[in-house]
């Protein structure tokens, strides 16, 4: 039986990837302390798919440069599985090609590492922003909605992340599937967080 999926917000990417968190530990995710900037972290990170941030861990979502560079990353979730959708995807009709992203296979997908939440919220932000303070971006809560029509352009300078109530889930299995073509017109990739049994 096909998930049934709620779009709940989106998030800007320039290119750069983003960090899914607890969002107890994105204070500790700094991007110039003391010279140490933890972004440059990701760039050495290769095959991997989580780092240690501070006591806690993070994953990498979002962002594949193949499917489009500037663009929006759709979140979102099936409420009846509490699994958690971040796609990145291009097409001529983009609610369309966000409806087959979502509906492809993801038994082949590459198995990430375990996200941790013990505090019971997820934060989702640009891997370019510190997780906390004046160089922070602001997290929004999520907006269950329509799902955009359109891809569109940012109306602002500012690009909030997202802060996630997982209700009882406390940690999460990650699945990946990178750049993905369907047909002539429509590509995709995909990160699924999966509610750790």
């Amino acid at each position: 039986m096909p998930r049934t999926w709620t779009h709940i917000g989106r998030l800007w990417t320039n290119g750069e990837p983003f960090l899914a968190i607890d969002g107890a530990h994105r204070g500790a995710w700094d991007t110039d302390e003391d010279g140490a900037d933890d972004f440059e972290r990701i760039l050495d990170m290769g095959e991997e798919t989580s780092l240690t941030v501070g006591d806690g861990r993070a994953v990498l979502v979002g962002g594949d440069g193949v499917v489009r560079d500037d663009s929006w990353i759709e979140v979102f979730v099936s409420g009846d599985e509490g699994i958690l959708a971040v796609v990145q995807a291009g097409g001529p009709d983009y609610r369309a090609a966000l409806a087959a992203a979502l509906r492809y296979p993801d038994g082949d997908d590459r198995e990430g590492d375990i996200l941790p939440v013990d505090s019971g919220e997820l934060a989702i932000f640009s891997a370019a922003s510190d997780g906390a303070g004046e160089y922070a971006t602001p997290l929004l809560p999520p907006r269950p909605g329509p799902v955009p029509a359109k891809h569109g352009w940012p109306l602002s300078d500012i690009h909030p992340g997202l802060l996630i109530p997982t209700g009882a889930v406390r940690a999460y299995r990650t699945r990946i599937r990178l750049f993905t073509r369907i047909g002539d017109d429509v590509c995709f990739a995909r990160w699924l967080l999966v509610p750790r049994d």
